[in-house]
């Protein structure tokens, strides 16, 4: 006889539990309700959720992308919930939530500690729900509230949802590489909207504005993705500093990120972003030791180079950015800073009025000069120190600022690919907090993500 060996005993599986049958159940009515009445939600949902359970580094990718690439007014018309002037959800929102919602559960599972920075988000996030309601008890537009807190709100959110990614080795080079595809389409999306004269809209986000200030020839002023662009000439630049990738392709794409959206940062002739952007570049070099700052001369060499073929090929752009840069000695008789002076005032006596409560999300100011500026409303401030101290309170801002100037001044030991990008983005936060001062980059839906992502990589921990 031949011997026959027992058999491997199965490997039971496990089995559904009633409570996620149930659920599951539920779910599929709900779904076959609702799609006669709302298919794109359905559609929409049904993407979304796997999208930021089973893929969440992709899912924070397209968060970070729609954010910074895509108008608003286009975002919300492709809204999951409402839009299209009504109440709703922005496919970002609900991404945002969703990842909240696995940030949730492997806290309760033990795999993503609560710390410092954790607990840290969830204060902000607080502070800002807690603005939210506070403005409209007080009587202000639910809609600019909820508008004004999904823009505050989407930093902390993406700083918290991107917590666990950036502690992972796998996840960490996947972002890498998202980054340098974000970086690359944003310069593209600016060229874009330059060479094809796209037109300025009423979201602001978008566009060419018509003319520039102080000038004698300028046409226009690239705005869409304005805010961005000082944050991927300085990751870029970060990046080459490092000296760390070997890969001829990895350096060429990188250079092209760099040279590509150096372009579009000219093309803003936004003085404030041109130097904040330098600020940044030149802390990379301290930042990246004696190699690094070896490695910046020749790069600057040749960045100064190719500006001088540049105003070869381009004389008439060329000298409006001279213009522009030099009107810096006009801020005397410049009549945009004169409005922020006044605009500024305003939004301190209203600061005087609440200085510890603030004002509330959705909460607007009057202000105007005689036989100067129209008197006008607006929830809208310039400052962003003074935007955030107005609606939410001088202590609650100025913690805010503080936990960003604590992300910047973290120092850990790395001499991995990963350092140049923690890098990168500290400066970056650094000019963001420089632009701060003459834009609410706090308010701006472009750049309150990217933000907190740039937050999450600074407090990144290495990989256990």
């Amino acid at each position: 006889m031949i011997p026959t060996r027992d058999a491997p005993a199965a490997v039971p599986l496990p089995r559904p539990t009633a409570p996620l049958v149930t659920i599951a159940c539920l779910a599929a009515l709900v779904f076959g309700a609702a799609l006669p009445v709302a298919p794109w939600t359905v559609a929409a949902v049904s993407i979304l959720v796997p999208l930021a359970f089973a893929a969440p580094v992709a899912s924070l990718t397209v968060l970070l992308a729609v954010t910074v690439l895509v108008p608003f007014e286009v975002q919300d018309s492709f809204a999951v919930f409402g839009g299209r002037d009504r109440p709703g959800l922005l496919v970002v929102d609900v991404l945002m939530l969703l990842g909240l919602i696995r940030v949730a559960a492997l806290l309760l599972r033990g795999r993503q500690l609560l710390d410092r920075r954790v607990l840290a988000g969830l204060a902000v996030a607080v502070i800002m729900t807690v603005a939210l309601l506070w403005g409209c008890a007080l009587g202000a537009s639910v809609s600019e509230a909820g508008h004004e807190m999904r823009r505050v709100i989407l930093g902390c959110g993406t700083f918290l949802l991107a917590l666990p990614l950036v502690d992972d080795a796998t996840a960490r080079k996947r972002l890498e590489r998202s980054m340098l595809g974000i970086a690359l389409a944003l310069a593209l999306w600016g060229l874009a909207q330059w060479f094809l004269s796209v037109g300025y809209t009423t979201s602001g986000d978008v566009g060419i504005r018509p003319g520039v200030d102080l000038t004698s020839s300028g046409h226009g002023q690239l705005q869409g993705g304005m805010y961005a662009y000082p944050v991927a000439v300085i990751l870029a630049w970060a990046v080459v500093l490092s000296g760390r990738h070997r890969d001829m392709r990895v350096q060429a794409l990188v250079t092209t990120i760099l040279l590509l959206n150096g372009m579009c940062l000219v093309l803003t002739f936004e003085r404030s972003l041109w130097g904040a952007t330098a600020i940044g570049c030149v802390l990379v070099a301290l930042l990246s030791g004696p190699a690094g700052r070896r490695r910046s001369v020749p790069w600057a060499v040749g960045g100064l180079t190719l500006m001088v073929v540049a105003a070869a090929v381009a004389p008439g752009q060329a000298r409006t950015a001279v213009e522009r840069l030099l009107s810096i000695r006009q801020v005397t008789t410049d009549t945009s800073v004169t409005a922020r002076l006044v605009e500024s005032r305003a939004v301190i006596d209203a600061i005087i009025q609440r200085p510890f409560a603030g004002s509330g999300f959705g909460a607007t100011v009057t202000w105007g000069q005689r036989d100067t500026f129209a008197t006008v409303t607006t929830p809208f401030a310039h400052n962003g120190y003074l935007w955030l101290a107005w609606k939410i309170g001088i202590p609650a801002a100025l913690l805010v600022v503080a936990l960003i100037a604590a992300a910047i001044c973290r120092r850990v030991r790395d001499d991995s690919d990963w350092a140049a990008l923690r890098r990168g983005s500290q400066a970056s936060l650094v000019a963001m907090l420089v632009i701060c001062i003459v834009f609410p980059v706090f308010n701006v839906l472009g750049i309150t993500a990217a933000m907190g992502f740039l937050a999450a990589v600074c407090c990144s921990r290495e990989p256990r």
